[in-house]
């Protein structure tokens, strides 16, 4: 025991160290991005002044030597950013503190329900060894390579070892395994190879690939640059020294901003750290198939249930999964994950071995009789006696722990995922209104110099680009409204840390039952239907036609209202609390979320007309700048050109570094968390059964609670209300 708790602080301990980690080599790629950028479209602003400058002697030698020094010193930045890529390095240290942080939760699982043994001790230290092979916290001489060759997924876990699998008969039935179920599991291994592990390869090596070409890129082009910018009013090599030197840096500007802006490296350790999830599920369950000590496995419903719950499916829809391969065969379409691309998270199987259920067995005063080896069930754990009839069963405890680790892990993604489209939001919003700027400036040069030829046209040429790369660049912002997608990743990290605390709340103080664990296992899947973690297919609407709160929870059934008389007073409730209860819902309805939908409309218009109005406006600059020192439309062209571009940066600053996106979502969110308070209150008074209602008492305590008000202030607020009716101007919440 002593043993494990080192290590559990060991895990502990590291993950902080690459939490901190992490954010160090965030912070790189979001300050040099930005650096570089303002380094390289300076210098091109400078090269083109040169070019178009009257003046000769040192003026001209001293804006080509800044203009040539910057942009040598922005390729030997870019070398650098493009080697190490600072967002893949920060995506490597997430994943490994999230890891570490799962691994740190198993063995609390053990040492709280279990009775560790050697074997453990070894396994976990294996574990840590293989993390930390895997997410290497050294730089130099230890990072991992960047650029492989091929694109293998992630391997974060100790190898297994080999073993002749045994096949079962589908009349046997131990430990929670039958024929049934190994077909189950062989039928979701195959389809985890041939779909899931084999679609994020091939992203993976997409992103690869595109991340090649703008790591050469890059360099390649302020390089070019430099050298242009250094023969700039030469009269042998004018003309394509000044495009060189306008142009090439410009362009060098867009690429970079796709290359870290966008963060290509993340994506791609992304997809490979998706990629290695699946092949952990695939090792993890053939592990078990080929186990030939059945008892040795992990409990079959309770590894089924750990697959359905990673997968982000119920068990009948694992089931109905199954029977679709079977009988679709290779052809099958759907993948075992239920969502599309983009998953963005690596989960391991914990193991909640069979010794874990007997020590329950121990605890709880069970005692074990004999497997009925003839049931047709998938699984069968019977018990003759039970000596408290208070105490969990053994497996419905083990369950609960086992959603509590995924519903642990899944705060942990929905951190990091969030932590990725925060930082799209701020790298993209920057650099986009810098090249947006730095267009119109270049514009105004170019419609005010006195020059003609080249000089203007590489102006003007190097204005028009960056206008188009800002309007592409700007359009996909304003599609996926990172801040928005940040917000939603916010959310759906907070409520599921919450209902992490329902669940341990339910273990200490209650005695739980299967009902509780089909309770909690679709409070996860409602979860994750209503904060997607894939972006591409499964994104949420950032703009749909009416405003509707959010809904993360499962539908209740509808039951038929039963009213108590005042007198009674049963399991907390009687008829005045009722009424005060209905009151509060009438008051949630008329002005809390009405309140909220009517601000999250207005949020929402106000986002439809910057998203139209910010790429309308570059590609109006792009327009006008293109018709720059144009004879015949040279006065509206230099208009277009530069004030379109400065109002463009002024609209993306509103939108995107005002987060009206994240505004809209936190007002469908709070109409959300009304409605929920609504459902809620009315599902315990329609329910006719008083004594399986939540205690009354305790009841209206929460509806203070999340109401931030005080038991005297929520039976103010239910007087008022039954007095004034529909002319009450108080909101139920002090908290929002």
């Amino acid at each position: 025991m002593a043993k494990l708790y080192a290590i559990m602080e060991a895990v502990a301990d590291r993950v902080e160290m690459h939490k901190n980690i992490g954010e160090q080599r965030n912070n790189w790629n979001s300050l040099l991005l930005t650096s570089v950028n303002a380094i390289t479209l300076a210098a091109a602003t400078i090269a083109g002044i040169a070019a178009t400058t009257a003046s000769m002697g040192a003026p001209l030698v001293a804006l080509k030597l800044s203009s040539t020094l910057m942009y040598l010193a922005a390729t030997g930045m870019m070398l650098i950013m493009n080697k190490i890529q600072p967002s893949q390095l920060a995506e490597e240290q997430r994943n490994a503190a999230r890891l570490f942080k799962q691994l740190h939760g198993q063995i609390q699982t053990t040492v709280k329900i279990g009775t560790p043994i050697m074997a453990d001790v070894k396994e976990f230290m294996d574990k840590v060894l293989a993390l930390d092979k895997a997410y290497p916290l050294p730089l130099l001489g230890a990072m991992l390579e960047k650029f492989p060759s091929t694109v293998e997924p992630a391997v974060w876990w100790p190898q297994q070892p080999k073993r002749q699998g045994k096949v079962l008969n589908g009349r046997i039935n131990r430990n929670g395994w039958n024929g049934k179920l190994e077909e189950e599991m062989r039928e979701i291994v195959g389809v985890l190879k041939r779909k899931d592990k084999a679609d994020y390869l091939r992203l993976g090596e997409k992103a690869l690939k595109i991340n090649k070409v703008l790591a050469i890129s890059g360099p390649l082009l302020t390089g070019l640059a430099a050298v242009g910018s250094a023969f700039v009013g030469s009269p042998s090599h004018g003309s394509w020294a000044v495009m060189l030197g306008c142009v090439a840096g410009a362009l060098a500007s867009v690429v970079n901003t796709f290359e870290h802006g966008g963060q290509v490296g993340m994506v791609f350790e992304m997809y490979r750290s998706n990629a290695g999830f699946f092949s952990l599920m695939e090792e993890s369950i053939e592990s078990n198939l080929k186990e030939r000590d059945i008892e040795r496995r992990d409990n079959g419903e309770l590894f089924e249930m750990k697959v359905a719950l990673q997968l982000g499916r119920s068990l009948s829809q694992l089931k109905d999964l199954t029977a679709s391969s079977s009988r679709n065969g290779e052809a099958m379409e759907e993948a075992t994950i239920n969502m599309p691309k983009l998953r963005t998270t690596t989960v391991s199987l914990p193991k909640l071995p069979t010794r874990v259920v007997e020590e329950f067995d121990f605890r709880s005063g069970y005692i074990a009789t004999q497997i009925d080896k003839h049931s047709n069930s998938p699984i069968n754990i019977n018990f003759s006696t039970r000596n408290d009839t208070n105490v969990a069963d053994p497996i419905v405890m083990a369950k609960l722990y086992a959603i509590m680790e995924a519903v642990a892990d899944r705060v942990e993604m929905h951190k990091n995922i969030g932590e990725q489209r925060n930082n799209w939001n701020s790298l993209l919003l920057t650099s986009i209104n810098t090249i947006t700027l730095t267009a119109a400036t270049m514009a105004g040069i170019a419609a005010t110099t006195a020059s003609i030829g080249a000089p203007v046209l590489a102006l003007k040429f190097s204005s028009t680009l960056m206008y188009l790369a800002a309007t592409g660049m700007m359009l996909i912002m304003n599609k996926i409204q990172p801040s928005q997608l940040a917000e939603e990743q916010r959310n759906a990290a907070r409520l599921f840390k919450q209902l992490h605390g329902q669940i341990q709340t339910t273990i200490k103080f209650g005695t739980p039952t299967v009902a509780n664990v089909k309770e909690f296992m679709d409070k996860v899947l409602a979860l994750d239907k209503a904060y997607p973690l894939p972006l591409l297919g499964a994104m949420l609407d950032k703009f749909p036609s009416t405003v509707e709160p959010a809904v993360w929870w499962p539908q209740q059934p509808q039951r038929q209202e039963k009213g108590l008389s005042g007198r009674t007073n049963m399991n907390g409730w009687n008829g005045k609390l009722e009424e005060e209860m209905r009151e509060i819902v009438g008051v949630l309805k008329r002005k809390d979320k009405a309140d909220y939908l009517r601000l999250g409309g207005k949020a929402l218009k106000i986002n439809k007309l910057l998203a139209i109005s910010g790429p309308l406006l570059t590609g109006l600059a792009a327009v006008g700048s293109a018709f720059v020192g144009s004879p015949s439309h040279g006065s509206w062209a230099a208009v277009l050109g530069c004030v379109a571009g400065a109002l463009a940066s002024v609209v993306n600053t509103f939108e995107h570094g005002g987060q009206v996106g994240m505004v809209f979502e936190m007002y469908r969110s709070n109409a959300g968390f009304f409605s929920l308070m609504e459902e809620s209150i009315e599902s315990n008074l329609t329910e006719r059964d008083v004594e399986r209602r939540e205690n009354g008492e305790l009841f209206e305590m929460k509806v203070a609670l999340q109401l931030g008000r005080s038991l005297s202030q929520l039976k103010d607020l239910t007087a008022s209300s039954s007095r004034k009716g529909e002319a009450v101007e108080e909101f139920a919440s002090k908290l929002f």
